[in-house]
């Protein structure tokens, strides 16, 4: 069975609690500026853009979002407190509340400027590193790595496709909301950096250095090079993905037509996707063997969908798992945590 740590409930009350409280709202400081001239500043350069972007992200997410927190609180006092379960929700709304909502809205208007930057990729610097990056596989790999993930059978795809656009967008939620909810100190201050890693520095920064399409919009983007000629027809011919080309024309078309729509923008290194998969495995790794297991295994997979879904070269994902890992292990000697809990000091 996997290890309930990751629910364990803060047991603080009284003035303990307040000190914690106190503490941890001191120790937020740096993170809350960082964040808000990140999120600002989108507001402030694109503000025809972002604003709008807000209000999408908040329609599209927000009441999703709030309806898990609900029912995980409520689910939890049934489990810890079956006798008061009313009363246990009280509390941890109480405790919490504001701090589970604040983060909420944080997050949204940070994914928010992320869409924003992403959208405004173009406007700043023009899409020219595909080649390199397209080149850079071959070398690695013999040949453009999507080739190589396609001598699969055609079955894999449904798996592909379930994770890549079911799986993920969950992993992610659950990994947020569940933090705001369960997790204290130090723990949440390491994914709280990793997710600002993940979208401002990957997300923003490099892929703006690194302006690209990636493969499933090369023939769009450089009509004269042949070698990704291939890539739609395979992805059409293929039953169990074909529902990609309409993810790729969606974006392609809001592109185009500089249409402000939900998760718009177009860039492909470095991998958004595979780095966020790469914050959650080691985000539940935190939490025992079975939670790492997992993670890596969702890691693992997305990267592979990544590849096979023609959305990005291989080290579009390989350096996004790099750098993620290295910021993550620097976080935990930053924060004295381990990588993952010592089940040797555990009793039987």
């Amino acid at each position: 069975m996997l290890s309930t740590d990751f629910f364990r409930v803060d047991v603080a009350t009284g003035r303990a609690a307040s000190q914690v409280r106190a503490s941890q709202e001191r120790s937020w400081m740096p993170f809350l500026i960082v964040v808000n001239v990140y999120t600002l500043g989108a507001g402030v350069l694109y503000p025809d853009i972002f604003w709008p972007m807000v209000v999408t992200t908040m329609s599209e997410m927000f009441a999703f979002s709030l309806a898990f927190i609900v029912l995980v609180v409520c689910f939890e006092g049934l489990i810890k407190a079956p006798d008061r379960p009313i009363e246990a929700l009280r509390e941890r709304l109480a405790r919490r509340g504001r701090f589970i909502v604040g983060g909420l809205f944080m997050f949204i208007l940070g994914l928010s400027a992320y869409s924003t930057y992403k959208i405004n990729i173009p406007t700043v610097v023009p899409f020219y590193a595909d080649p390199y990056l397209a080149e850079i596989d071959r070398f690695l790999y013999g040949r453009n790595a999507w080739r190589l993930m396609h001598e699969v059978p055609p079955q894999v795809g449904l798996v592909v496709d379930f994770f890549y656009t079911r799986v993920w967008p969950a992993v992610l939620l659950f990994g947020m909301l569940s933090g705001l909810i369960f997790v204290d100190g130090a723990r949440l201050h390491r994914y709280a950096w990793g997710l600002f890693f993940v979208y401002a520095v990957l997300g923003t920064v490099l892929a703006t250095l690194f302006a690209s399409v990636g493969p499933i919009f090369y023939t769009d983007f450089y009509p004269h090079a042949p070698q990704f000629i291939n890539l739609k027809p395979a992805i059409q011919g293929n039953p169990y993905i074909s529902n990609i080309l309409g993810y790729s024309g969606y974006l392609l078309d809001a592109y185009r037509g500089k249409q402000l729509a939900f998760a718009a923008g177009i860039s492909a290194f470095p991998s958004v996707h595979v780095a966020v998969a790469t914050l959650s495995a080691w985000f539940l790794s935190g939490f025992g063997r079975r939670w790492a297991m997992l993670g890596w295994s969702h890691a693992v997979i997305i990267q592979f969908g990544s590849i096979y879904s023609g959305w990005h070269y291989a080290i579009d994902g390989d350096v996004s798992l790099i750098l993620v890992s290295a910021f993550w292990i620097a976080l935990s000697r930053f924060y004295g945590l381990p990588l993952m809990p010592d089940t040797s000091r555990r009793g039987p």
